[in-house]
């Protein structure tokens, strides 16, 4: 009876263990992706595709990014209301996503999105997300990076069929956002118990030359935590 009893607790630590496993590296993922996308380099090379666009449009994008270049500074690590020249930005931002030239449009709806996020305003960075990667006219490459932040930042809480299908449609040979879609997979799969499974899909990764630096590193400490031997 008592080593049934320690056996119980046992696998309930682990299984409590694994929950926080999956909720620290849906975090580590969503913060790194958010930073890459929001950088000013992945927007000037995107701009510098649309060689067509208007003007006008293209200069309130470029101001409306400066002045939310820097909102996490502004507004600290809890979610409070953004107030003046950040504020300005969002609106700004939200103003352009709905103008008529679609590849400023998109940029703008990434650029609000990462903004959401960073104030806090999960739902509001979820819709944001949402409408690029349901727009069929949105660059493809951004609607990739969409649909990848729309699922991160779910991974604890989102409906995981959903989720699946939607990761799904990243994976692959040679594509881009393949290692962070298997890592998302692979959480799913710590959080419905699936623990082989989540196994072969971080042991894959590890020994993928295509799999960035950080996943690999990641997937290691992930197999670490998942080894049945583990204290």
């Amino acid at each position: 009876m008592a080593e049934d009893i320690y056996r119980e607790v046992d696998e309930e630590l682990k299984a409590e263990r694994m929950r926080m496993l999956a909720r620290r590296y849906a975090g580590v993922a969503v913060a790194v992706v958010v930073v890459v996308v929001a950088g000013a380099g992945l927007w000037s090379w995107q701009l510098a595709r649309h060689k067509a666009l208007d003007q006008v449009a293209t200069g309130a994008y470029l101001a409306a990014l400066r002045q939310t270049d820097h909102l996490p500074d502004q507004v600290g690590s809890s979610p409070v209301a953004l107030a003046g020249k950040a504020q300005s930005g969002l609106d700004a931002l939200q103003k352009l996503a709905t103008s008529g030239d679609q590849g400023v449009a998109t940029l703008a709806r990434m650029q609000e999105a990462a903004v959401q996020a960073a104030r806090g305003d999960a739902a509001a960075a979820l819709a944001a997300w949402g409408a690029v990667q349901d727009n069929p006219d949105a660059d493809p490459a951004l609607r990739s990076i969409a649909t990848l932040l729309w699922c991160q930042h779910q991974l604890d809480t989102g409906d995981i069929p959903t989720l699946r299908s939607r990761l799904s449609l990243l994976t692959g040979q040679g594509k881009a956002w393949n290692g962070l879609a298997v890592e998302a997979l692979a959480v799913l799969d710590v959080r419905e118990g699936h623990k082989d499974d989540a196994r072969k899909k971080l042991s894959a990764l590890v020994d993928s030359a295509e799999t960035p630096a950080g996943v690999r590193n990641r997937a290691q400490d992930m197999m670490q935590a998942l080894d049945p031997s583990a204290g």
